[in-house]
């Protein structure tokens, strides 16, 4: 398998495991088991509150509707990725298409915290879910790069060590001249 598509489904299996575990902890309260665990994982992270939250059978995801979303669009747009642009392609987008995203999720937050205006439910979700849509397309791109020159670089240590390997391995094979030089010292 290429480095481009082991990249791509390793980011993509990661990004995957990461949307189960903040979504799963209502579907485990729903059948009884306790999930506090994993709500407090997300809570450094997250504000958490009932209010700004997606809900599974009536209880809150173990994150917000923002970072649900941004985590959510980050794994549809990894999943869709190979359709729009090709793995091989290690060219970042233009800035432009992650700071015009970043800035309005950043202005929605800055008018709730600020209290020069009140964000919604739907404006915290939209502008997280296209963050995170946007942002997939710079984090693929950089992470199958990344892999791509560790392995390059692992190749050329290998290589390397079997030319230092091949040259001690003859290096300590007498030659025929120090052979002859051996009997006749004896």
């Amino acid at each position: 398998m290429k480095v481009e598509t082991k990249s791509y489904l390793t980011l993509l299996g990661l990004a995957l495991l990461w949307d189960l575990l903040f979504t799963f902890p209502p579907i485990l309260i729903h059948f009884g088991i306790n999930a506090d665990i994993i709500y407090r994982f997300f809570s450094p992270v997250c504000d958490q509150l009932d209010a700004r939250s997606f809900h599974i059978f009536g209880y809150k995801l173990a994150v917000c509707s923002r970072c649900a979303s941004i985590y959510y669009g980050f794994t549809l747009a990894l999943a869709v990725y190979p359709l729009i642009r090709s793995l091989k392609e290690a060219r970042l987008p233009r800035l432009f298409y992650l700071a015009v995203p970043l800035a309005a999720m950043c202005v929605d937050w800055g008018l709730d915290y600020t209290d020069l205006g009140r964000n919604t439910f739907v404006s915290r979700s939209i502008t997280g879910g296209v963050f995170g849509i946007s942002s997939a397309f710079f984090v693929l791109p950089a992470f199958i790069g990344l892999i791509r020159e560790f392995s390059r670089r692992n190749d050329t240590i290998d290589e390397g060590m079997l030319v230092k390997l091949q040259e001690v391995g003859q290096s300590s094979q007498p030659s025929a001249k120090s052979e002859r030089s051996i009997k006749n010292e004896r």
